[in-house]
């Protein structure tokens, strides 16, 4: 007498499961510490400020609700309007000055080879992992009217007469530190259109080659259109960098001589931390903060406009 076996059916093979996809408790689970850091670091801050630019307070005393009389004031204040005006200035050695060299030097290096594109990279790439509060003290050292290897070289070579004090001359210090940004930033975007252009399929220059277009015309019709993306993202960081500007700018001028380099962030430094009126100080952070929104967003639709416009 024989027994008969019956085997058992296989098991199901589960597909693994996502661990975002569960019920949405679960799923908040997994961002809270990472809403509790923006909250406690973030949006805590942010709204105390703007409670705090709606008061009087030295620092010390309990604050003293006025309303809107912060904003009122800061409208009516010419040396806020001079920060705005002087921050516009550097948005062109933060931002335009370093977008254009950045892809001239892209579209050179990449026609180099491998190793030499790697050096070339490398080396102008340097000045931007440097913090720029040290690159400040550095070039103060620079430009030195008395010492500093700018006006030595210059009076060496017969230009004693252009040897002038860079950081002291009220038409030449906005320059002069807007060159050390625009040094600063060029190499970053270098990089960011240097890997841009890695992602252009070689065959439409080909195909441009065969039509008879020349260099300057393949970069103008297909490089240019095809890094829209890295140019909508360098100038969204680098204006966002131009508008919060206080450190390159703080270890060189202070804002000096006079109001000649002074931007928003100085000045609500000099409100803050020297007059004690930090809820005046506060006022100022948060116009700047609406500003760096209201400047990338316009980047931002503008840039798509423009990028529809071409895919039109």
């Amino acid at each position: 007498m024989t027994t008969a076996t019956t085997a058992a059916p296989p098991k199901r093979r589960r597909d693994p499961v996502s661990i975002l996809d569960r019920s949405a408790g679960g799923n908040l689970l997994y961002v809270a510490p990472g809403l509790v850091v923006y909250a406690l670091f973030v949006f805590l801050p942010i709204l105390a400020s703007v409670y705090i630019s709606l008061t009087e307070w030295n620092g010390l005393a309990v604050p003293a609700f006025i309303g809107l009389k912060n904003y009122v004031e800061l409208f009516a204040d010419g040396r806020f309007y001079t920060s705005l005006g002087n921050n516009a200035q550097f948005i062109v050695f933060y931002c335009a000055v370093p977008l254009v060299i950045g892809i001239c030097l892209a579209a050179i290096i990449s026609t180099v080879k491998q190793r030499e594109r790697l050096v070339l990279r490398t080396l102008f790439f340097l000045p931007y992992i440097m913090p720029t509060a040290v690159l400040g003290i550095i070039f103060q050292w620079l430009y030195n009217p008395a010492f500093g290897p700018f006006n030595q070289f210059l009076k060496a070579v017969g230009l004693k007469v252009i040897a002038i004090p860079w950081l002291g001359d009220f038409t030449w210090v906005l320059p002069a530190v807007g060159a050390v940004a625009s040094w600063y930033f060029f190499g970053f975007c270098m990089v960011v259109f240097l890997t841009g252009m890695q992602r252009i399929d070689p065959q439409l220059f080909d195909a441009a080659k065969v039509d008879g277009a020349r260099g300057w015309q393949s970069f103008w019709h297909i490089t240019l259109p095809s890094l829209l993306p890295e140019i909508r993202v360098v100038l969204l960081l680098t204006i966002i960098a131009s508008i919060k500007s206080f450190d390159l700018i703080f270890t060189m001028t202070r804002g000096g001589p006079g109001n000649a380099t002074l931007v928003p962030n100085i000045y609500m430094y000099q409100l803050g931390f020297q007059l004690n009126r930090y809820g005046y100080a506060a006022a100022v952070a948060i116009i700047g903060a609406i500003l760096v929104f209201v400047v990338n967003l316009a980047v931002h639709f503008g840039m798509r406009r423009l990028d529809r416009t071409g895919a039109k």
